[in-house]
């Protein structure tokens, strides 16, 4: 660790470096000053990112070095704290960062205190997610009958997931003949009245003008509330089951389903 006189007492940096972030120092001419001991080591595995060999040099150099627009830095140093974000380094890395401004024992202005706490698997971990939500909601999923689909919508669901849903669908149905949609709410955590009106009008409205039936499956009381403000079609088939639903196409189909008896153990 690079010595420093910035702080007038041991205790403070003792203090800083028994805390679990990344602390870095930079005094009022936007100079880093210092760095606390686990910060040290987050730069080791930063090296090769940075114009330096070793995290010591780190110390005397501006702040503006590591900035695109250092205008925008400085403005939020000056006018902006305490300041939160999350930023993306050398688009690798993901760093949630606190600024505020670093004060002597008079109350006095006399530099910044920056914590930097790396979130970049926890950022991976919510890509991957919205990643499979997004696969997930966007789902086709085949049923026991080749011309009836099952759409399960999973999650929240917003503008541009709604539209993806509605356009992969369209195309879907027409390339494969289908005649039957089932579309199924009971993995819906929410649904806005844009997002509503996309999949039970647009969606719908379209699917029929294309001879298709789109049954609705999972309908809850809270899905109903949801619906109901909506111009629907009293004629669309509700169920609060997909069990139920896949009956009614089966029986529009003119089938029965019927429990297949085990043959008997000799």
């Amino acid at each position: 660790m690079a010595e420093t006189t910035f702080f007038s007492h041991s205790e403070t940096t003792r203090a800083l470096n028994s805390i679990g972030d990344n602390i870095f120092v930079c005094d009022l001419d936007l100079s880093i000053v210092w760095f606390n001991q686990r910060a040290e080591i987050l730069l080791k595995s930063l090296i090769p990112y940075l114009p330096i060999k070793q995290p010591s040099e780190l110390i005397g150099k501006s702040i503006d070095e590591f900035h695109q627009n250092p205008s925008h830095q400085r403005n939020i140093l000056l006018h902006q704290l305490p300041y939160e974000s999350t930023i993306t380094l050398f688009d690798r890395f993901a760093a949630s960062i606190v600024i505020s401004e670093y004060l002597n024992e008079s109350g006095e202005k006399i530099g910044y205190l920056l914590v930097w706490r790396d979130v970049t698997e926890k950022q991976k971990e919510l890509q991957e997610n919205k990643k499979l939500v997004s696969e997930l909601s966007s789902a086709i999923i085949p049923t026991i009958i080749d011309n009836a689909i099952l759409i399960p919508l999973i999650g929240t669901m917003n503008e541009e997931r709604s539209e993806k849903l509605i356009d992969n669908t369209l195309n879907y149905c027409a390339a494969n003949n289908t005649d039957y949609v089932l579309l199924d709410f009971s993995g819906l955590s929410e649904l806005n009245a844009s997002s509503a009106q996309a999949l039970c009008e647009t969606m719908t409205k379209s699917l029929s003008l294309m001879g298709i039936l789109v049954v609705y499956v999972g309908i809850t009381k809270r899905v109903v509330q949801w619906l109901m403000n909506l111009n629907l079609d009293p004629k669309i088939p509700t169920f609060s089951t997909f069990r139920q639903g896949i009956n009614h196409v089966v029986n529009l189909e003119g089938y029965s389903l019927m429990l297949k008896e085990r043959d008997e153990l000799h």
